[in-house]
């Protein structure tokens, strides 16, 4: 099974999308945060701050999912 992404909104209601992907030539995978928006992905336009801050609250977003999946078990 691949993980193909996550679909994520913060607290104002912004939708992000965060993917995860071979970069190209080089082992393993990363993750990519692109913004979301009416079914198509769209440049995430916001200050390197404001960047740093969205992807804080992805990575809390997810490891609450996987800890809650993984006390489920």
């Amino acid at each position: 099974m691949n993980v193909k992404g996550f679909i994520l909104e913060d607290d104002q209601g912004r939708e992000f999308m965060m993917e995860c992907e071979r970069p190209y030539a080089q082992i393993g995978q990363a993750f990519l945060l692109r913004g979301w928006q009416r079914r198509r992905l769209v440049p995430l336009r916001y200050s390197e701050r404001e960047l740093h801050h969205i992807m804080g609250e992805a990575l809390i977003a997810l490891d609450d999912l996987f800890s809650n999946l993984l006390r489920d078990r």
